[in-house]
């Protein structure tokens, strides 16, 4: 069973998910303490404003991560707030756990007044387009390239 909580009330989970973001992407993280990263997560831990982390647990287990913030891409500061963020852990993929903590952050910006969420993903697009997102388009960045999508609520 897939259940999805605030970080705000799960705190206990902030040094799995730096370890995690590490792992996953250890150039962009390669400046960073572990302690300055668990800081950067816990700075995302609220409930009614931005930005809002939320985590996955399936079976009790710490699953996945995804948060909701003002602007997750400098570089493209109209489309705000984006939903970004997004990791399931290798153990966990192929089960829904993406997709639902992208849906429970689509209700998050609901709540909060949006009418639209963006986001910008290298391999999340599939996830994005079956649950009702529009390609805007690719965006080419110093890291790379990503697609951006937009979601109306």
């Amino acid at each position: 069973m897939i259940t999805i909580g605030f970080l705000a009330d799960h705190l206990d989970t902030i040094p799995t998910l730096a370890s995690w973001f590490r792992d996953q992407w250890p150039d962009y993280y390669a400046n960073q303490s572990q302690a300055e990263m668990e800081d950067d997560f816990l700075s995302d831990a609220y409930r009614n404003s931005l930005p809002s982390r939320l985590v996955a647990f399936e079976s009790n287990e710490l699953a996945g991560t995804i948060v909701l913030r003002e602007n997750g891409t400098e570089t493209l500061p109209e489309f705000q707030p984006e939903l970004g963020g997004l990791y399931v852990a290798q153990s966990h993929r192929g089960r829904g756990i993406g997709t639902e903590l992208v849906r429970s952050g689509m209700k998050l910006a609901l709540d909060q007044g949006y009418a639209t969420v963006y986001a910008t993903t290298v391999a999340a697009a599939g996830i994005l387009e079956r649950l009702g997102w529009e390609f805007i388009k690719t965006v080419v960045h110093s890291d790379g390239q990503f697609a951006l999508y937009r979601c109306k609520l």
